[in-house]
Order: structure tokens, then C-alpha cells, then sequence
């Protein structure tokens, strides 16, 4: 007890309190005692600092790793991100592409009539261009343009599909379709209008010509028909007809039934051509003796009329592959005309000549001519320069036309030189293959593996 009042005099500053020599509370005592504390301190505080130091690395290395596995996705999103952007700029291109080498044109407006883009065959066909993003007002001196707009208002009132043909700048036929555009997501909202343009000009005249065809069709077998009625009507008084007027009714069925078998026959032919019947029987041909059969086959016509015939003709056999018939159908079918449009005693002149690319058989005469302005349109069906004088020596105006398609079959082509009153000169011009690439082309075509290239070259 004595110690510890003693220890408790000292902190409290008792006056001459000192600390006692022996014992716990002792000053060496105290001493030691301190030093156990301060060591239990230092081991408590380092322990602490030690927890500390520990966690912040776990922390840190926890962060590192989180930061890791963040750059890690954040790699990936890119990577992903990048995927999305190309391929959202492939489909982009791939329907730009797809656009571009549209052969419709295709405007798309705003509803305030503004253009939000067009393609290639738009620009052509409509005649505009990038200007008229910038200037809208241009496109009011458009034709086409002009004819659009007036349905404008309609097409976006009744929300419906108009159709109209019309004719743009270059005498081009376009058939105009214009169209709303309803959005698919915002409960059908209308969003602009869609205009697309066709091209049908050769659809137009290829119908023109179909409508010509037919009436001219009936036009040459009306004629005869009607010829033939009415003498048949005249023959059944036979008994009181004079013998002159007879024989003049029979000669005149004679001629017409004549025509008629002939137009039939080159109606037939046309058919033919036009399927390409028989094209893949390619034989050799031998065209000098077609070209001397066709002469023969004529030579009536010609010798009535007195008209001096020069030839010269020297091919090798075989020079050309392909339909013989449809070569002495060419050949006879100029010669024909040749001998028709020359006066009689006038003269014509027929030659065939090859190198190792061509062969050129003409045919010249001496006779009216053709004017400059008509030489393409006598290959059209049923094309005559002079159709009262064509009528009178039974042209039918499909020859030369039979002419130019079978020329076509054999990859060739008809050339015409003539001139009003100097007569005229008509040149079938024919590509050698050569024999063994012919026979090529002849196994291949049996066998489905080649088709021939029938185009035209004019």
C-alpha cells in the first residue's frame, strides 16, 4: 500500500513525494514496464501499418486487375464497334453499288418537293444534277420535272401509285412512276415520295412496230383476197364471159394466189429466223453454187425482161460454215430486187470475192436508185420506197428485211450503196471462222456448252 501511495504522490506532485527503491512501482520497475509498453505499442502500431500497407496492395493490385478487365472490354467493345462500322459501310456501299448500276432512275423528294438524292440513270434520263440540291428552283424549267410535280399532291393526298409515260429532252420514251413513301415504324407517317424512271423506248417501238406488222400483214393478204373474191364472182358467169376475159381472170388468180403463197412463205421465214430454227445445223457451204442456183432460179424473171447479166464469181469449198438455206434465201432475195427495180435491157452485175477474215457477195444494178433519207428504213417490215411501184411488180417490202435478219444469223451483215437514178449496190458480208473452229463451235453448241453471239454489227 505504501507503494502505491507512494506512486500516487509522485503523478500528483505531492511536495518531497519520491518513488520507492524496491518493489513493483519501483523507478527501475516503472522503467521496465515502460519499455514492455512502448515495445507492445511499436508491435501494435507496425502490425497496423503492416494491415495497412497489406490492404492498400490488395487494393491496388485488385484495382490493376479491375483496370485490366475494363481495358480488356473496352478492347473488345472497340473491336465490336469496328465490326458494326464496317459492316454498316459494306451495306451502305453494297446498296450505293446496287443504286448506281440501277437501269431505272430513281429520285427520291422530300414532301416539300426537295430532292434528297438520285442515281446515275435519274441524272440521265431526268436531266439533273448535284445542282439541283443547292437550287431547287431549277427544277422548274424540268419537263420532266414539270409533269411530276403537277401529280405531286395527288400521290402524297391519296397516298397511291401513279403511272404516266412521257418523252424527256432526247426524244427518249420514260415511263414515270411515282410512288409515297410511308414509314414502316411511325404508324405509317409519310415520309417523301419515291419516283422511278424506265426507259421504253425501244419497248415503244418494238410495240409500233408489232401494230405496223399487223396492219401491213393485213394490208397484202386483204389485197390479193379481194382480187380473188371478185374474180371468182366473175368466173361463175363463165358461160357468157368471152374467152379473152376467162383466160385474163385466171391469169390474174394465178398471179394473186402467186403472191399470197409467196407472202406466206416469207412470213414463214421470218418465223424461222426469229427462233433461230435450225441455226445449230451448221454445215459447210457452198456458196458458189448457191449463188449460180439463185441466179438459175431467176433467170426467167430476168431473161423476159432482157436485162444483161455479168458475174464473177471464183471461191474455194467450203469457205463458210453455217444454214445453206438461209444463205440462197440472202443472196436470191437481193438479186430479186436487183432484177425488179432495173428497167428493162439495164444490167447487173454479181460478184463474190473472200479473203482469210470476209466474204463479200454483191449484187449491182442499173436501175432507179434509192434516196439517201430511205436507205435505213427499206430493212424495216414492209419498208417500200415506192409502193405503188412495188405493188405493180409484186414486192411485198419483206425481202430485204428477211435479208438483214439472216445476215445477222451468221454474224454478218447488208451494206447499200445508191444513188437516185444510178442504180444501187447491195453488199452481204460474212465473217469466216475458218473449218476447224467452226466444227468447234458446232459440237459445242449439240452439247449446250457455247452459245453463238447472233448480235448485229452494223
Amino acid at each position: 500500500m505504501n507503494n502505491i501511495k507512494a506512486l500516487f504522490h509522485v503523478i500528483f506532485n505531492v511536495q518531497g513525494a519520491t518513488l520507492p527503491s524496491t518493489g513493483i512501482f519501483s523507478s527501475r520497475s516503472l522503467l521496465f514496464i515502460n519499455f514492455i509498453l512502448m515495445i507492445f505499442l511499436i508491435v501494435i502500431v507496425s502490425r497496423k501499418i503492416f494491415s495497412i500497407m497489406r490492404d492498400e496492395r490488395n487494393e491496388d493490385r485488385s484495382t490493376s486487375n479491375n483496370m485490366s478487365q475494363l481495358q480488356k472490354k473496352n478492347q473488345e467493345l472497340a473491336c465490336q464497334l469496328e465490326e458494326i462500322n464496317q459492316s454498316h459501310s459494306n451495306q451502305i456501299n453494297y446498296i450505293s453499288s446496287l443504286f448506281t448500276a440501277m437501269d431505272s432512275g430513281v429520285i427520291l423528294f422530300e414532301v416539300d418537293k426537295s430532292i434528297i438524292l438520285f442515281n446515275e440513270s435519274a441524272r440521265k434520263l431526268a436531266h439533273i444534277n448535284s445542282r439541283c440540291f443547292f437550287y431547287p428552283e431549277d427544277l422548274r424549267n424540268n419537263i420532266i420535272m414539270i409533269s411530276i410535280f403537277k401529280k405531286f399532291d395527288d400521290v402524297l393526298g391519296n397516298r397511291k401509285c401513279f403511272t404516266m409515260k412521257l418523252r424527256n429532252q432526247d426524244d427518249r420514251d420514260i415511263e414515270v412512276s411515282i410512288l409515297p413513301v410511308l414509314s414502316k415504324y411511325r404508324d405509317g407517317s409519310l415520309l417523301g415520295v419515291l419516283v422511278i424512271m424506265k426507259d421504253i423506248t425501244e419497248q415503244e417501238k418494238i410495240e409500233r412496230i408489232r401494230k405496223e406488222f399487223i396492219s401491213n400483214v393485213s394490208h397484202e393478204f386483204r389485197t390479193p383476197l379481194t382480187l380473188i373474191s371478185g374474180f371468182i364472182e366473175t368466173l361463175k358467169m363463165w358461160e357468157n364471159l368471152p374467152a379473152k376475159d376467162r383466160y385474163r381472170s385466171l391469169e390474174i388468180l394465178e398471179i394473186e394466189t402467186g403472191r399470197l403463197s409467196k407472202l406466206i412463205s416469207e412470213l414463214l421465214l421470218i418465223s424461222e429466223i426469229e427462233h433461230k430454227i435450225d441455226n445449230i445445223s451448221l454445215v459447210p457451204i457452198d456458196a458458189a453454187k448457191l449463188i449460180e442456183d439463185g441466179m438459175e432460179s431467176l433467170r426467167s424473171f430476168y431473161e423476159a425482161k432482157h436485162q444483161i447479166i455479168k458475174k464473177s464469181i471464183d471461191l474455194p469449198f467450203p469457205i463458210l460454215y453455217g444454214n445453206d438455206s438461209w444463205f440462197f434465201h440472202a443472196f436470191k432475195n437481193i438479186f430479186e430486187n436487183a432484177i425488179k427495180y432495173t428497167p428493162d435491157g439495164g444490167c447487173i452485175t454479181v460478184k463474190a470475192e473472200a479473203n482469210d477474215m470476209l466474204l463479200r457477195v454483191s449484187v449491182s444494178d442499173t436501175g432507179i436508185g434509192i434516196p439517201d433519207e430511205e436507205q435505213e428504213k427499206i430493212f424495216e417490215r414492209f419498208y417500200r420506197v415506192e409502193k405503188a411501184r412495188s405493188s405493180k411488180t409484186g414486192g411485198s417490202g419483206i425481202g430485204l428485211a428477211i435479208v438483214k435478219d439472216i445476215m445477222s444469223l451468221f454474224d454478218g451483215y447488208v451494206e447499200v450503196k445508191s444513188k437516185v437514178g444510178s442504180g444501187s449496190t447491195f453488199i452481204l458480208v460474212f465473217p469466216l471462222r475458218g473449218e476447224l473452229q467452226s466444227k468447234e463451235n458446232t459440237n459445242a453448241q449439240a452439247s449446250g456448252q457455247v452459245e453463238i453471239d447472233f448480235s448485229q454489227k452494223e
